[in-house]
């Protein structure tokens, strides 16, 4: 519970000071706590495709919170083959009937970007 508790005080302070973990949280809670449920209300079934989803959201927190850069870009790459994967689901599934589908699209780019800055941050790290 310890750990749970430094866990979470250490990405209040990353959310509240800095650039790219931001963006790295909010991708992370939206899969923890809302592409599995819209998956499953829109499309039902994908329990499997769900539970990657859930996983790869807390494997993602996990490493913010860690400030380990090579876990995050883990993470990241994990978090864009989600969030890419989803719309695709949705494209074949149910195609994109309103705009607010088009969400997948954008969650996938904001994904890809902050997958980008991470790869080149650990670029610049490692000279």
């Amino acid at each position: 519970m310890i750990m749970i508790l430094k866990s979470i005080k250490k990405l209040s302070l990353i959310w509240s000071h800095s650039d790219s973990q931001p963006t790295e949280i909010t991708l992370a809670l939206i899969n923890v706590l809302l592409t599995h449920l819209a998956i499953g209300s829109e499309l039902g079934g994908l329990y499997f495709e769900r539970i990657i989803i859930i996983s790869s959201g807390i494997f993602q927190l996990y490493c913010v919170s860690q400030e380990d850069i090579k876990c995050r870009v883990r993470a990241s790459m994990i978090t864009f083959g989600v969030y890419t994967s989803t719309f695709i689901v949705y494209l074949l599934q149910i195609g994109m009937p309103t705009a607010t589908h088009y969400g997948w699209l954008v969650l996938s780019i904001a994904s890809f970007g902050s997958m980008r800055r991470l790869i080149l941050e650990k670029l610049y790290r490692n000279g």
